[in-house]
């Protein structure tokens, strides 16, 4: 018998069998939270991402994650199973199909063709076939926020959660965050009154995607969905567009309903999602003042 790596006996009794030893995929960031291996198996071609608690307890990122929306990584790959079933039915863009997963270790899923996206492969297609898939899950309302699959919180308590991250994670954070811009963010933070939330990706970014022959295939990552505000994930996805792929995405979510208004939100998202590393910038200067898309 063929062993998973890094499971023991108890953990891939019910696993589909494998063929042959799993082999790793290359990490793409130095404090990537999982180990990806390529499972072939008795029922086709799966990925093995073993959780390294390790990296998860140094990241900022998943420090916001737990201290802001609750989400209780990596206890909740346990209940990762409803962020597939959900994201598959919703998006169309292709899921992977969710086979199993212990809280705190693993997640087995299956294997999906295609390429990894570059900023030069984006094309009007891929943000329109972007622009439509957060659409559709935007469409998707909650009274309450928190992590997907328990958003207990009441909308009155989103500010001063908020608030209360960003002092954490500027006291622990590397690069020193000026006093201006800190006190600014928590004013507006203060100011903050959302009423409704919908699934968002907290990471959201072109290689957490496939694509095949110009066109988005599908999303490989299911971790980071929770339950918040959709200008958050749409300050983060302005980052990520040019200005001609920000009009296009316009227009393609605008035929679901109209952008919100970021200008009263944007700059305390902007130091959560620098705070976050997101996208991994370290010019605290350059990210708060980078150009506005919509």
């Amino acid at each position: 018998m063929v062993n998973y790596p890094g499971l023991n006996q108890q953990q891939q009794r019910d696993l589909p069998e494998l063929l042959k030893p799993a082999s790793s995929f290359e990490a793409k960031f130095e404090d990537s939270t999982h180990q990806l291996w390529r499972c072939e198996t008795v029922d086709g071609p799966m990925v093995l991402k073993l959780c390294n608690q390790e990296t998860v307890d140094n990241s900022t990122f998943w420090q916001g994650m737990n201290g802001l929306f609750a989400t209780d990584f990596p206890a909740s790959l346990a209940d990762i199973d409803k962020v597939y079933h959900f994201v598959g039915e919703q998006s169309v863009l292709t899921i992977p199909e969710y086979i199993a997963s212990e809280a705190s270790s693993f997640v087995l899923a299956t294997y999906l063709d295609g390429d990894d996206i570059f900023s030069a492969d984006v094309s009007e297609v891929m943000v329109d076939q972007l622009a439509d898939h957060i659409a559709q899950l935007h469409q998707h309302r909650s009274v309450n926020w928190g992590a997907f699959h328990n958003a207990k919180f009441q909308p009155q308590k989103w500010s001063k959660s908020l608030q209360a991250t960003l002092i954490s994670l500027a006291n622990v954070h590397s690069t020193f965050i000026p006093d201006a811009i800190l006190e600014h963010a928590l004013e507006q933070a203060a100011e903050s009154k959302n009423t409704i939330f919908s699934p968002i990706m907290m990471d959201l970014r072109w290689d957490q995607m496939l694509h095949q022959q110009g066109q988005l295939s599908a999303i490989v990552d299911m971790d980071a969905f929770v339950i918040g505000p959709r200008e958050l994930e749409l300050v983060l996805l302005e980052y990520q567009l040019n200005a001609k792929q920000a009009e296009r995405f316009k227009l393609s979510y605008q035929a679901f309903f109209k952008l919100p208004d970021l200008s009263e939100q944007r700059f305390c998202y902007r130091l959560l999602l620098f705070l976050m590393n997101s996208l991994g910038e370290t010019d605290i200067e350059k990210w708060m003042n980078a150009p506005i898309r919509w």
